[in-house]
């Protein structure tokens, strides 16, 4: 029998041919359209990463910065005019005398949560620290003759900033400074840079306005450069690592470990003078330098 002029026999093989062909094109179709939406959806995930990073770039642009100024540096002269606040651990100086009751909450809310964090809850500070707030940016650069993009330092137990949103963030920042430097009593100060600048900026972003993403640690410096870090000669992209880093540690340290051992860690630091002697008395069990603190840091889960 034929069909068409073709057998039946061939016609059933043309036929079984082209289903073959039907169902493997089919496949190859689906493979393909899956390739497609993989690649797109790689595609989306790279652009919403680097929109992240955009928005974090901007972000940094657009907030003010700490500033970090040695003693030397300033003769800081104060606005006319300034009102003042008593509490319990400060003085706060302003030109604004209706903000100094909330401020003065505020500051010791900080204080309380760094003193927590840190369980220096033996911590007594000589004297009240002072606090000079200006009543806006070109009042306290005119006066400071800081940068454009410093929101407020710390020197001799005393903060310079002034009026605004920034003080969310700048004033955690600051006042971990100030516990930190008077707690330490001027030792240790180049071996705990580090830790003194991680600790502020992990009280500044867990109190501040903006929380930021947890720190890429396979972008992370390499220990020796960590711990020499040279300030003066190193691009802006490594800074920014360094802080980042150093605050990864420092919350690290804050929140996987009993507090009592932070503190141990910080009173050995301030008596030795040497982090591995430190963090061999303050974590025994855990580790006993910061090759096996960094060890224990990014094999965290």
């Amino acid at each position: 029998m034929k069909l068409f002029g073709i057998s039946a026999e061939r016609s059933y093989w043309l036929a079984t041919i082209g289903i073959v062909l039907a169902i493997y094109l089919w496949f190859f179709l689906m493979a393909v359209s899956k390739f497609i939406d993989i690649k797109n959806e790689k595609i989306a995930k790279r652009n919403e990463e680097n929109l992240q990073t955009l928005k974090e770039q901007i972000n940094s642009q657009q907030r003010f910065k700490t500033d970090t100024v040695s003693a030397e540096e300033i003769t800081p002269t104060l606005p006319d005019g300034l009102f003042q606040i008593y509490s319990a651990h400060f003085t706060i100086y302003s030109t604004k005398e209706p903000t100094l009751k909330t401020l003065a909450q505020q500051v010791e809310k900080i204080y309380a949560a760094v003193i927590s964090d840190t369980n220096l809850y033996n911590f007594n500070p000589p004297e009240r620290f002072l606090i000079y707030i200006y009543p806006d940016a070109q009042s306290y650069k005119e006066n400071t003759k800081r940068p454009e993009w410093s929101g407020g330092f710390a020197a001799n137990g005393k903060i310079y900033t002034f009026e605004g949103k920034h003080l969310t963030y700048i004033l955690p920042h600051e006042i971990t400074h100030l516990i930190f430097n008077d707690f330490m009593d001027g030792k240790a100060i180049k071996v705990s840079k580090w830790l003194n600048e991680g600790l502020a900026m992990y009280e500044e972003n867990k109190n501040g306005d903006v929380k930021k993403p947890l720190f890429d640690k396979t972008k992370r410096l390499p220990l020796y450069e960590f711990l020499t870090f040279d300030f003066e000669t190193a691009p802006t992209e490594k800074v920014n690592i360094w802080y980042s880093q150093a605050e990864s540690l420092a919350g690290f340290l804050l929140t996987k470990y009993p507090k009592e051992k932070f503190y141990n860690f910080l009173t050995k630091l301030r008596e030795t003078e040497n982090t591995d002697e430190a963090l061999f008395w303050g974590y025994q069990s855990e580790f006993k330098n910061m090759s096996d603190l960094e060890a224990a840091w990014l094999n965290e889960k």
